[in-house]
C-alpha cells in the first residue's frame, strides 16, 4: 500500500509534466496553488487538481490553433508538476508509515483514479488524430504524448 500511494503521486507528477516551453506569458491561475502544499494531504489534493487541470487543457485542444494556444498553459502545468515533485521529496512521502499511506490512499483514490482516467482519455483522443498529435509533439517533444 505504501508503494501504491507514493507511486500514485509520482504518476500524477509524471503525467502532469506534459508541459512545454511557452512563447507567450503563461496564465498564472491555471492548476493548483502548489506553493501552498505543506502536508501529504495537500500534496495528494494538489496532484489530483494538477491532473484535472491537465485534462482540462487537453480537452480544449481540438485543432492546430487550439493546440498552439494551449502551449503557455502546458508550460505552467509542467512547472507546477516540478514543484510538486520537490514538495513530495520535502515531505518524505516515500518514508511514510503503512498506516499513513493507507489513509491517504483511501481518501484520494477515487478522485485520483477519476482524474487519471480523464487525462488518459484526452491523451488517447489527441493521439488518435495524427496531425494534432504531431503539433503537440512539436510543442513538447519530450512530453506526455511521446
Amino acid at each position: 500500500m505504501k508503494q501504491l500511494t507514493f507511486g500514485s503521486v509520482m504518476l500524477a507528477l509524471v503525467l502532469a509534466s506534459a508541459g512545454c516551453r511557452g512563447k507567450e506569458k503563461p496564465d498564472p491561475d491555471i492548476g493548483p496553488n502548489v506553493e501552498a502544499v505543506d502536508s501529504p494531504d495537500a500534496l495528494m489534493l494538489a496532484s489530483v487538481n494538477l491532473l484535472n487541470a491537465q485534462a482540462d487543457v487537453f480537452e480544449r485542444i481540438r485543432d492546430k490553433d487550439s493546440a498552439e494556444q494551449a502551449e503557455p498553459s502546458l508550460h505552467v502545468l509542467k512547472r507546477k508538476a516540478a514543484i510538486l515533485a520537490g514538495k513530495s521529496q520535502e515531505l518524505k512521502m516515500d518514508e511514510q508509515t503503512l498506516e499513513q499511506q493507507k489513509l491517504l490512499d483511501q481518501k484520494y483514490r477515487s478522485e485520483f483514479e477519476k482524474a487519471t482516467r480523464r487525462l488518459m482519455a484526452e491523451s488517447r483522443r489527441i493521439n488518435a488524430d495524427p496531425e494534432l498529435a504531431k503539433v503537440l509533439r512539436k510543442i513538447d517533444p519530450g512530453g506526455f504524448l511521446k
